[in-house]
């Protein structure tokens, strides 16, 4: 008799734990998110960082290496997404970024968003001999901007 009670007992409690489970997962309002980066000729880049934050800014929900395209699970919701990469050859750094996608991940949907990274110019670059002289770069050292 004893052992019977406590079966019962047992079951009830896995029965409970496993409702208990199912409960907590089914408040969760799940999407998938699918994300591919792309260089400006379309190429996907392998292993760029993205990098997901709350639509306002508010909290970075995560970043992730990923192998030119991605799906991933997250909670339902608005977000804004981008990836930026530096790659080094040699003595030159080349640095490139994506434009900040505004997207929202809808229960049980999938959402799809393609980032393209654009070389950044170096601001030094864009900078004529009068601006650099303006800021106070001896005028030797500004000929060879």
């Amino acid at each position: 008799m004893k052992n019977l009670h406590l079966k019962s007992i047992l079951t009830l409690t896995a029965i409970s734990a496993t409702l208990s489970i199912s409960s907590l997962y089914a408040d969760q309002k799940i999407g998938t998110l699918n994300v591919t980066v792309v260089d400006e000729n379309g190429a996907v880049v392998q292993d760029a960082p993205i990098y997901i934050y709350g639509e306002h800014k508010t909290h970075f929900v995560g970043g992730k290496e990923i192998p030119g395209t991605t799906t991933l699970s997250m909670q339902a919701g608005e977000y804004r997404i981008s990836t930026a990469l530096i790659k080094r050859t040699g003595d030159y750094v080349d640095r490139f970024a994506s434009h900040e996608a505004h997207i929202q991940v809808v229960e049980g949907d999938n959402t799809s968003v393609i980032l393209t990274l654009l070389p950044i110019q170096e601001p030094a670059a864009q900078m004529d001999y009068a601006e650099v002289m303006k800021i106070g770069v001896p005028g030797e050292i500004a000929r060879n901007f």
